[in-house]
Parts: structure tokens; C-alpha cells; sequence
């Protein structure tokens, strides 16, 4: 039984994906950037495919721009919009599963603790045991450092856990730290999935293959 459920935060619990692209465009304006000359497919593209940092750095390379102030507007903007974040159908109902299996949800996200402020918004925090923000300092993902505290820590059992999340990198992170990794990819945006044991385009996709594990 997989009942051990480790949850990335930004496009996998949440849809802020939408939130963070506005957010960087609107800090490309602040520096310069005319509208028309913005392609947000494609930062979209990139955030998903890769990161943020990856966005952050081909940008401001692209626009000759200055790539600090670009994290900093950036940063800004995003705090302000995500606010407004839903989260993902089914995430709800997946985080009870885990729970009534007598299992138990741990956050794993490169985002800070507002990450934290709107699970507890949508009555979600109490649904996890424990959680890595940003605000510890472990080394990002795919590096498995952060998923091994929280098993460590815990006492989970690595055969019954599972790594959630929206991207490669989450993948990765899972299969470094010895346990299994789903992939959710509600738009088909990840080319090189990294192989996870589940892929998923809706999170309530993930009841039935956890049942008869």
C-alpha cells in the first residue's frame, strides 16, 4: 500500500502557474520589456519544463536585462498574485484518501511559508504531517536532501511513499530519494517525463491506482 504522500506545492496542489507567469510579465514590463514583445506560452513552457531560475536566467539573457533585478520584481509581483491561487480539483479528496488509508501528506515546496498560509485558507493544512519550505535551507530539487529529512524525521517507509508534482524535477527528486514518483501534467506540457510509476492529468486520477496498490 502506497499511503505516504509527498505533494510539491506550485502547479500540483495549486494552480498558480497562471498567477506566476502574469507576475513575470509584469516584471519584464517594469524593466523595459514592451507587451507585444512577451511571450507568455513560452514562460509557461519553461517554468514547467525546467524552473523559475531557468526562466529568470534565459530571460534576462534574451532581453539583455538585468538578471537580479528581474528575480526581485519577480518575486514581488508573484507573493502579491498567488494570493489569489484555487487549489487543483481532486487535491482535496486525494490528501483525505491518504489520511483514511492511514497514511499521511507531507508538503515538499521551494516556495516559502505562504505556501503553508493558503493550504491553511482552504482548510488543507491539517491535512499534513509535516512540510519543507523554502524557509529551511535545503538544497532544491531534484536533490533528494529535503524528501529524506522528511522521511527520516517521520519514520516512513520509502516502499509505501510517493512523490506528487508538475514536473521533471519532481520526478527526479522522487526516484533520488528511493521512492516512487507520479507525474501530474494537466495540459501535456512535460516532453521528458523522467518515468514516473503514474502519470496524471487530473489529481483524482491518482484514488483508484493508490486503492489497489
Amino acid at each position: 500500500m502506497i499511503n505516504q504522500l509527498f505533494w510539491d506545492f506550485d502547479g500540483t496542489l495549486f494552480d498558480t502557474y497562471p498567477k506566476m507567469v502574469t507576475a513575470f510579465a509584469q516584471a519584464l514590463g517594469d524593466l523595459g520589456i514592451d507587451d507585444v514583445e512577451i511571450d507568455k506560452v513560452q514562460i509557461y513552457t519553461i517554468m514547467r519544463q525546467h524552473d523559475v531560475g531557468t526562466a529568470i536566467r534565459k530571460f534576462s539573457a534574451f532581453y539583455g536585462i538585468d538578471e537580479k533585478k528581474l528575480r526581485k520584481l519577480n518575486k514581488q509581483y508573484q507573493t502579491t498574485l498567488v494570493e489569489d491561487a484555487l487549489p487543483f480539483p481532486g487535491a482535496k479528496e486525494v490528501l483525505e484518501l491518504a489520511t483514511s488509508m492511514n497514511g499521511r501528506n507531507f508538503l515538499l515546496t521551494h516556495r516559502d511559508d505562504q505556501a503553508k498560509t493558503m493550504l491553511k485558507k482552504f482548510d488543507l493544512l491539517d491535512s499534513f504531517s509535516d512540510f519543507v519550505t523554502s524557509n529551511q535551507d535545503f538544497p532544491r530539487k531534484p536533490k533528494p536532501d529535503s524528501i529524506n529529512w522528511l522521511i527520516e524525521t517521520n519514520h516512513v517507509d520509502r516502499k509505501k511513499a510517493i512523490m506528487i508534482g508538475d514536473r521533471k524535477l519532481d520526478v527526479a527528486a522522487g526516484h533520488n530519494a528511493n521512492i516512487a514518483s507520479c507525474l501530474f501534467d494537466p495540459d501535456g506540457t512535460i516532453v521528458d517525463s523522467g518515468d514516473p510509476e503514474i502519470r496524471v492529468t487530473e489529481i483524482n486520477e491518482l484514488v483508484p491506482w493508490l486503492t489497489n496498490k
